[in-house]
């Protein structure tokens, strides 16, 4: 990880793939990506998960490198997990059918 400024998940604890070399983005990604991941959100009724406490420190600190101040850890781990959720929805529908519960995303 050559970029100090980038979020090194190891450090969690947490087993990530292999890093990939992405080169540099595009002003186009650069809009999606905001667009995607990087909008308020409403987060309402709350429920706290576990995290490890590392992976919390590191999104404070990637969030407010955004320069959002409207943008919270919250909404921007919800706008991703909704995004995994939906593009991973046939995957997650077919693993909870064969497992004991059903749960339709």
């Amino acid at each position: 990880m050559n970029n100090p400024r980038f979020c090194d998940l190891n450090a969690c604890g947490v087993k990530v793939a292999q890093e990939v070399e992405t080169g540099r983005p595009i002003d186009k990604d650069i809009a999606v990506y905001r667009d995607k991941y990087l909008a308020p959100y409403t987060v309402g009724a709350r429920k706290g998960i576990f995290v490890p406490r590392e992976l919390v420190d590191k999104l404070a600190k990637t969030v407010s490198l955004f320069g959002n101040p409207d943008l919270t850890i919250g909404a921007f781990v919800t706008n991703i997990l909704i995004t995994h959720l939906v593009a991973n929805r046939d995957v997650i529908n077919e693993l909870t059918e064969r497992g004991a519960k059903t749960v339709l995303v």
